[in-house]
């Protein structure tokens, strides 16, 4: 019965004799070890065992331990070696037994098992230890049962925080309070949702600067569906997020350099473009004198180089502990963006001088002296304007020649400088020259103009004396008008002249009847009723191949009994009452139908569009219901727009300009240069067109003045096209100013050169080429 119930039994039982041979072996030992069991009978226990088990197994024969479990590697029958577990029981003494009793049981596949997992967790342990992401773990209290060198890399930290709370954690630390308030809520959030949750957190480091970091939360529940654990995941994302505020900054710079921000703001930019980047280090920007070398502390520079010439540098020097290693393209890249946006203003401000300077005396031109008496008009000041012109000119230049001529020129612009300092002095034609007296003195320079150019002039050797006539406007109030100042001058100027005076001053109630202008004003409207108002086209062309590319309308009235009536004279008439807004809205609508109807399918026209025109709320609805009822395409209207109109306009001119963009219109600046030329509105403008000035171009070509129009006209170009705006020369009137613009890239062209305004039935039959230009009436 005993051997039966033997049999049975899985684990392998032996009995051991006082010397440690096997006296008893079960069945099991064969099933286990391979071995016959009465081949073992009589074999010592020890010699199944690895050396030094053996030797234990001996020693402690007489002596066997307590009954608990040890491991022993025994050898297999086939000489490979089981790992079994051994628990012994002395009983010797029992008469029955007389020997010690060895239970046994395999273990070989559990401490396979075992041996693996280890290996498994040493692995992952390695992995974590090693990883550059942050990794914790917190129990279901969420107190921190493990992190890796990544989340706390000081060795005393990683060993205090064990068994901590956020709380208790950031208290030892010293840490905002906020930070563990922000964690216990996600952790609460992600137990709740039982999902991932994501935040970002910002920390200073321990010296005070703000660290950025990603953390993640990730619940892991137990079986019963509790809360085991949340692993917490990290990344030290302040690199990356300097990198964007770098970005941003850096941006900002392009976008405050496109806007004509000051130079000063733009580099104020860059400059903290560098310190977002490397906040442990002291940057430095260094222009002129200030530039010196090489930074005084270490560090590193890059140079900032307006072509090859070396204007400044951009440096960052290193602290007392850190390493600038991966700071030297930055560096130079934010020089290079210094450099470029340096280069630009000393553009945009030649650009300007080329503008609103006269390129033969270096006085203020016309614009830029009607800008600065704009200026003292606003300031409060009530300036004068005197206009002179100066008599018998034409006959320096036949006598001496044009050099001669300019030379004179430059020694009057330096005398009237020199005896009248406290005056502005422009000038505004080619012999003619205009001076803003601030206030005060307007007796005292009118007298003394005279004197100061009847004194003799040696010119080329040539002593040259001169007289002028001279317009005196009157006393200008705050916020007028500044170009209606200056025509009250220029009209006294003309009355000089007629009368043969020296000095004439502006009568306002003369000038009135001499314009008769409520007389015009009535007749225009009895004109426009009559239909007395017609339009003429003139046409814009590709500038390489002469062919049509649109049409300008422009308005004309030709009195029953006056004649022709310039348009300057009826528009501006109109212009003071609602009448230039009824006219205006009729002129769109014939202009847009002749412009559909036009033979062989519809054709691109320009409308100029009046001041008042662009404050009336109206503008919107006349456009839209021309384009309704002519059928024309909107893109094919073009609204011509002057400098003066945008920039002393009592609208918000740029929500106006987006509100007509938004019909597809396009939209041109008329008579570029000859107003305030503010170079940064050309960005801030929606425009499609920029129409440079005749002025400008009919001096290219000229000795005196063309290389001077010739950087304007190309700088303009230039600019327009880089901000994607088409340019049309306005009054090309020769061959050679043609292909000067040709060379020049200008795209549209337009003038007498082409063919002066036409009448419509003379307009839709023109071919550039095809016959006799038009000459100027």
């Amino acid at each position: 019965m005993s051997q039966s119930v033997m049999a049975l039994v899985t684990n392998l039982v032996l009995i051991l004799d006082a010397k440690g041979e096997i006296i008893y072996a079960s069945e099991s030992v064969h099933q286990c070890l391979g071995y016959e069991v009465a081949a073992l009978l009589g074999q010592p226990a020890a010699d199944f065992l690895t050396f030094e088990q053996a030797a234990e197994v001996k020693s402690n024969l007489n002596a066997p331990p307590a009954p608990e479990w040890r491991q022993y590697q025994v050898r297999h029958q086939n000489g490979s070696w089981k790992s079994l577990a051994f628990t012994w029981t002395n009983l010797l003494g029992d008469p029955l037994v007389a020997g010690v009793l060895v239970v046994a049981r395999d273990i070989t596949d559990e401490v396979q098992i075992r041996r693996e997992l280890a290996e498994q967790r040493k692995f992952y342990q390695t992995i974590l230890e090693d990883l550059p992401y942050q990794v914790a773990v917190l129990d279901e209290q969420g107190r921190y049962v493990y992190t890796n060198p990544a989340a706390t890399g000081n060795p005393e930290v990683r060993r205090g925080i064990i068994g901590l709370t956020d709380e208790e954690y950031c208290h030892w630390r010293g840490h905002d309070p906020q930070i563990a308030v922000n964690r216990q809520r996600h952790f609460d959030e992600a137990s709740r949702s039982r999902r991932w949750v994501n935040w970002e957190e910002v920390m200073r480091d321990p010296d005070g600067h703000l660290r950025y970091h990603q953390r993640h939360y990730h619940p892991v529940f137990g079986s019963d569906g509790q809360l085991d654990r949340m692993i917490g995941y990290g990344r030290d994302d302040t690199e990356r997020q300097r990198r964007l505020m770098m970005n941003a900054r850096q941006t900002q710079a392009l976008h405050l350099c496109a806007q004509g921000a000051p130079l000063q703001e733009v580099l104020d930019q860059i400059l903290s473009a560098l310190e977002a980047s490397f906040p442990h280090s002291q940057a430095a920007l260094c222009l002129g004198d200030e530039a010196l070398p090489g930074p005084a502390a270490p560090g590193m520079t890059a140079d900032i180089l307006v072509g090859t010439a070396r204007v400044g540098t951009l440096e960052l020097h290193q602290p007392e502990t850190g390493d600038l290693a991966e700071a030297q393209p930055v560096l130079d890249h934010l020089a290079g963006l210094a450099s470029m946006v340096i280069e630009r203003d000393l553009h945009l401000k030649q650009l300007e001088r080329l503008a609103y300077a006269d390129g033969l005396t270096n006085l203020m031109n016309r614009p830029a002296f009607v800008r600065a008496l704009n200026q003292a008009l606003a300031s409060g000041q009530r300036p004068s304007v005197v206009i002179l012109d100066l008599k018998q000119f034409r006959n320096v230049n036949s006598r001496y020649g044009h050099a001669a001529g300019d030379a004179l020129l430059i020694a009057v612009a330096r005398r009237i400088e020199h005896i009248l300092p406290g005056c502005g002095v422009a000038r505004v034609a080619g012999n003619g020259f205009a001076l803003l007296i601030p206030g005060g003195p307007v007796e005292s320079v009118i007298t003394a103009l005279p004197q100061v150019l009847s004194q003799p002039f040696a010119v080329r050797g040539e002593t040259l004396y001169l007289n002028a006539h001279i317009g005196v406007s009157s006393e200008a109030q705050p916020q007028e008008d500044a170009e209606a100042t200056v025509q009250e001058a220029e009209h006294a100027l003309r009355q000089s002249k007629q009368l043969g005076q020296t000095i004439s001053r502006y009568d306002a109630e003369e000038y009135a009847v001499e314009l008769t202008a409520m007389t015009l004003e009535a007749e225009l409207r009895q004109a426009f009723i009559n239909r007395q108002l017609v339009l003429a086209f003139q046409p814009l062309v590709h500038a390489r191949s002469g062919s049509l590319k649109a049409v300008e309308a422009l308005l004309r009235w030709t009195h029953p009994q006056r004649g022709a009536i310039s348009p300057q004279v009826f528009i501006a008439l109109a212009e003071q009452s609602d009448l230039i807004l009824d006219i205006g809205g009729w002129v769109l609508r014939e202009a847009c139908q002749q412009a559909a109807a036009w033979p062989g399918g519809p054709v691109q026209v320009s409308v100029n569009v009046s001041a008042r025109q662009f404050e009336s709320p109206r503008l919107k609805e006349d456009v839209l219901n021309a384009l309704l009822v002519s059928g024309l395409p909107a893109h094919l209207l073009e609204l011509e727009l002057t400098e003066n109109m945008l920039m002393t306009s009592g609208r918000d001119v740029v929500d106006v300009l987006e509100q007509l963009k938004a019909l597809n219109v396009r939209l041109a600046l008329d008579d570029f240069g000859t107003g305030y030329s503010s170079l940064a509105y050309l960005n801030r403008f929606p425009l499609d067109v920029l129409k440079i000035d005749r002025s400008f171009i009919q001096g290219l070509g000229l000795e005196t003045y063309g290389q001077k129009n010739l950087a304007i006209v190309r700088s303009t170009i230039a600019l327009a096209h880089e901000l994607g705006i088409e340019v049309v020369a306005e009054g090309v009137e020769t061959g050679l100013q043609r292909e000067i613009l040709v060379a020049l890239g200008c795209d549209l062209l337009q003038g007498y050169f082409f063919s002066a305004p036409m009448p419509l039935e003379k307009a839709v039959t023109w071919r550039f080429g095809s016959g006799p230009r038009l000459t100027q009436p």
